[in-house]
């Protein structure tokens, strides 16, 4: 924890000085023409605006777009936070914490209605008052931190980190539940400091990550102060963007404003015009609905839009023949193609077949984001045989297309591909295209099993966004004869070596309770769904009632201990570094000495900055490098189904 005097404060838009140098010219040009009227000889003289015409060094193909005239103010990722608090915790909640933060905490309780004859006053909260809901070892309070993109816009989801406050005692987060908690710009800061703009709401189980034992005894890397809620976050006030042009200029605004509005007009869901014209320096900027899960690309669209919009077709061949001449410039030119739209397609296709793989990769890029069917083959082609880098970029271009059976076919073939990246994007692909052979199933809303089919069984985790269990191969399931202790003995797995021998399951939750299934099934998907199942009237088939994080914390010893034949992979986490990210880019300037007139008894604003990343490999922190799969353990040999 680090106490800090400052103040928070979000991107604004300066005042140019120019306009008060403006006011002050035309008002002495004023002031001497009244003199010139009473009887002065001579010439009036001229009144000149002095003020210095920005012109940017770009190439001459960019020269006339958006970005080489203007920029656009609230791009980069921004840090938001609040104090949050996790309830249904077996125990190992706390109520050690700074007195600023109890009062903060008790404010807010008392606000939502915990409190003695408050709305909430009912239930498990009858009599309860906020400082004795705080001291329930059920409940901790927490930090909960998140990085927005730029441009995301309202209802859109996220992943947000949850830890527990430093020093606090409480000792593990795993089985809790966030509750709505309201995150504002900037780190977390208790009440009576600087009031920052609401952005989001976040709540939804912990998941804390699991690959270790979940009963903390023993040796334990992992630690379970620490956690997300995944597409736990939800957008309410969204930041806005904003063009600044270099120049001033009212036609020129207009005409940004025009130009943005022709190529992309309002669409369902859309709340008015996605530009919007303010001053003669400043145009409003929207994210549209059918972007608001790829709002860099807009932004890049809208950096590399010309603003002449006449004679499109001739700009998109001297684009082309640019490609040619200028492959440095591919990835700026393969935007600008996208920007004019679907009549630079004639002028891509020739290049799908040409030799440099720069400038035709920049054209696929172009042709498939246009939604353009004759890049379909040559983008099969590349995911199949391409460089290593190129394989999992085709299979992301291929997985925007349009419906196209040629496309879902050969993402099925890839399944069975020997790179481990490219197998995950295939699935991933088929998975957005809603394609046939992803099987689907809900588990009492806690989280996805999807199955696809696979000559080589493997077990893939997510660990962002949707939490999803994804099972290769029909043929997943136990290695015979089992036996497997795990978690400090509470959970056990026995099962004899003959074919029909039933795979037997015991299981003894922290309270004590203990549960037994004398029959679990044996494909993994089935396994996976009866364990995370919840018993009820309505529903009373057999269950564990386990959490996401119990669940994979559970085919993590099933596969250290040799028990399933499926390889066992992971996203790399990299929601950590992305907050450590926005975090430096969100503004911050130093508060005054005091906000009570110089009062010297002042106490100074408690500011909780997010953690140090220490150690980390330099991907983790670039936002360029694509996501990477991380195999968690190798799949056994010697036997499996």
């Amino acid at each position: 924890m680090r106490i800090t005097k400052r103040v928070l404060t979000t991107t604004s838009i300066p005042h140019h000085a120019g306009r008060t140098r403006l006011g002050l010219v035309v008002s002495c040009a004023v002031l001497l023409g009244l003199g010139a009227c009473a009887g002065r000889r001579g010439p009036a003289p001229t009144a000149r605006a002095s003020r210095d015409i920005v012109v940017r060094d770009v190439p001459p193909i960019l020269r006339g777009t958006i970005g080489a005239e203007a920029s656009i103010r609230g791009i980069e990722p921004q840090l938001i936070s609040g104090f949050g608090i996790v309830v249904g915790l077996n125990g190992t909640g706390g109520s050690q914490m700074p007195v600023q933060v109890q009062a903060t905490m008790e404010r807010e309780l008392a606000r939502g209605g915990v409190s003695l004859g408050g709305i909430g006053d009912m239930g498990s909260l009858e009599g309860v008052t906020p400082r004795a809901f705080l001291s329930d070892p059920g409940t901790a309070v927490v930090i909960v931190e998140a990085a927005i993109p730029p441009g995301l816009p309202e209802g859109a989801d996220f992943d947000v980190y949850v830890r527990a406050l430093p020093n606090s005692d409480t000792t593990s987060l795993e089985g809790g539940r966030l509750w709505t908690t309201e995150m504002t710009i900037g780190p977390a800061t208790v009440f009576g400091g600087v009031r920052t703009r609401s952005i989001a709401k976040a709540t939804g189980e912990v998941f804390i990550n699991p690959f270790a034992d979940p009963s903390g005894v023993g040796v334990d890397p992992v630690n379970r102060t620490r956690g997300r809620v995944l597409g736990g976050g939800r957008v309410t006030q969204p930041l806005t963007l904003e063009i600044v042009l270099d120049n001033p200029s009212h036609t020129r605004a207009r005409a940004i404003v025009a130009a943005i509005n022709s190529r992309f007009p309002e669409g369902p869901g859309d709340r008015g015009a996605i530009a919007r014209g303010r001053t003669d320096e400043s145009v409003a900027l929207s994210v549209p609905v059918r972007y608001r899960d790829r709002p860099a690309e807009f932004i890049e669209l809208i950096n590399h839009l010309r603003v002449n919009q006449q004679l499109q077709r001739e700009y998109a061949r001297v684009c082309v023949e640019q490609l040619k001449d200028r492959p440095g410039l591919s990835e700026s030119i393969s935007w600008c193609l996208q920007s004019v739209g679907p009549s630079a397609i004639p002028f891509l296709r020739p290049m799908y077949t040409y030799p440099e793989v720069r400038p035709r990769l920049a054209a696929l890029r172009a042709g498939a984001r246009l939604g353009d069917a004759r890049s379909v083959p040559f983008l099969i082609e590349l995911a199949r045989t391409g460089p290593a880098g190129l394989r999992t970029r085709a299979i992301e271009l291929l997985e925007s297309m349009p419906q196209d059976t040629r496309i879902d076919m050969a993402l099925r073939e890839l399944l069975d591909d020997g790179s481990l990246e490219v197998r995950v994007a295939s699935y991933e692909a088929l998975a957005a295209r809603y394609a046939p052979w992803v099987s689907r199933a809900m588990v009492d809303d806690k989280f996805e099993v999807h199955s696809v089919p696979s000559r080589e069984p493997m077990v893939y985790i997510t660990q962002q966004g949707k939490p999803r269990v994804v099972v290769f191969g029909e043929a997943s399931g136990f290695v015979k004869p089992l036996l497997v202790d795990a978690w400090d003995h509470r959970l056990l797995m026995t099962s004899g070596d003959s074919e029909g021998e039933p795979v037997r399951m015991r299981y003894r939750n922290e309270r004590g309770v203990v549960r037994t299934l004398d029959r679990v099934p044996e494909d993994l998907a089935g396994f996976v769904r009866t364990i995370a199942h919840e018993e009820t009237p309505e529903d009373p088939r057999p269950g564990l009632d386990f959490s996401y994080s119990q669940v994979i914390s559970a085919l993590y010893a099933l596969q250290k201990q040799g028990a399933i034949g499926a390889m066992l992979t992971t996203e790399r986490d990299r929601l950590r570094a992305e907050i450590y990210r926005a975090s430096r880019s969100t503004l911050v300037s130093e508060r005054p000495e005091s906000t009570s007139a110089g009062d010297p008894t002042e106490e100074p604003e408690l500011i909780f900055e997010p953690e140090e990343l220490g150690e980390r490999r330099p991907e983790e922190l670039e936002p360029d490098v694509p996501w990477r799969v991380v195999p968690l353990t190798p799949a056994p040999t010697g036997g499996g189904a």
